[in-house]
């Protein structure tokens, strides 16, 4: 009598890695909007956390966009982390949405996109004593230059071949105010729109300091884990636009 050949271990295992990837997938497809993992970082003007609530134009969007979703998101669920764990967490997912986050070349296929979520030129910011006066990146070059790490600023200081050595990273703004303000650093990278307050969190006068050059202007965006389903992203950048034209005919009427 002859045997029946059974299925072979490669057979199975293929079998398991197919079911594992269409479950994987299915799971994916069922999540809503207010079950991904929102991050962002204490960063002014955009978003930031004031007596303990977190506030900003950017978490406002946030909430309203899911709202008009039909899945809204809670501001008690967003999570607030330093800029460079919150970017990595980002990358790495699963299901991880960030922002504001500045949508550059070099991060186009590392994310997802939906937005703009506002817009704002990156600037470097100098004590005025020190009358600082720079025509390109031969001069930034010459002084010590703080920025967060792994934020946009960083990358266009790397991109103006500024020596790693003059360029000092922190994992938050508050620190790099701190140090511009004891002369640690010459120089810090931020957005125009927001150096002022971050200065004013960290009992320091803004008054004192001034835009010495413009590195760049930034688009922000949420920006999903690239395992996020393409239809939660297309959801979410829908109701961005209805709520920016919503916003738009308001400000032609007034």
């Amino acid at each position: 009598m002859q045997k029946k050949a059974g299925r072979s271990p490669t057979v199975w295992l293929c079998n398991i890695v197919l079911l594992t990837w269409f479950s994987a997938s299915a799971l994916a497809s069922e999540l809503a909007l207010n079950q991904l993992r929102y991050i962002t970082e204490h960063s002014p003007p955009y978003n930031f956390v004031e007596a303990g609530e977190l506030k900003g134009p950017a978490v406002d969007l946030l909430l309203m966009a899911t709202q008009q979703a039909g899945s809204p998101v809670t501001r008690q669920s967003i999570l607030v982390q330093p800029w460079a764990r919150a970017y990595r967490n980002a990358l790495e997912g699963p299901n991880t949405v960030l922002f504001n986050t500045i949508r550059t070349p070099a991060r186009e296929k590392l994310f997802k996109w939906a937005g703009p979520t506002g817009s704002e030129k990156y600037v470097l910011i100098a004590a005025k004593a020190r009358n600082i006066v720079l025509h390109g990146g031969a001069d930034i070059a010459k002084y010590r230059v703080g920025a967060v790490r792994d934020d946009a600023g960083e990358s266009y200081l790397r991109d103006l071949n500024i020596p790693s050595r003059n360029i000092t990273l922190a994992t938050n703004v508050n620190s790099l105010g701190k140090m511009l303000k004891a002369g640690r650093i010459d120089m810090w990278a931020f957005g125009e729109d927001g150096w002022r307050q971050s200065l004013e969190d960290s009992a320091i006068n803004p008054s004192n300091y001034e835009t010495v050059y413009v590195l760049k202007k930034n688009d922000y965006y949420f920006a999903f884990s690239l395992d996020v389903d393409d239809k939660l992203v297309a959801d979410m950048q829908q109701a961005i636009d209805v709520i920016l034209q919503a916003n738009a005919k308001s400000i032609q009427l007034d």
